[in-house]
């Protein structure tokens, strides 16, 4: 069955979307922890979305790093001069979250431009080793029951 913004995963479907969300949001915080990327967002409260702090992480500023993620075709978004926002959404691919870390790497001087393995495959993916979504953050009120 066809819906509005896609296909139908049937009753437990949003919940295997957030999930997976929530999961590549996860990973690509650890990731970029990592290379001293600092993420200002709660890290016990959050879903899809991370604010980098661009100074805190000895990147320049918000619209430098904006600047090397548009000469890729990616925009983030410009929070104010030292912030910047990642989001992911349902269509968020390991592929595209192993761009945004190897960017970032670039930026940091931790990865040459032209790299010849991918900073990050699908195979070093294991959900089962991410905490998963916060208790505060998951809906315990019935959902799209119509």
């Amino acid at each position: 069955m066809s819906a509005l913004f896609g296909i139908w995963h049937g009753p437990n479907g949003l919940k295997d979307i957030s999930t997976r969300v929530r999961f590549r949001t996860e990973l690509l915080a650890t990731e970029l922890g990592k290379m001293g990327i600092k993420i200002v967002t709660d890290s016990d409260n959050f879903f899809d979305t991370l604010a980098i702090d661009t100074r805190a992480s000895d990147l320049s500023s918000s619209d430098a790093v904006l600047a090397e993620f548009h000469k890729y075709g990616i925009n983030l978004r410009k929070i104010n001069e030292e912030l910047v926002g990642i989001s992911m959404n349902e269509y968020t691919t390991i592929g595209d979250l192993a761009e945004i870390i190897e960017i970032f790497a670039i930026q940091k001087e931790l990865a040459p431009e032209e790299a010849d393995e991918p900073y990050l495959d699908a195979d070093f993916c294991n959900a089962d080793s991410y905490r998963g979504m916060p208790a505060d953050l998951v809906r315990k009120s019935e959902y799209m029951t119509q």
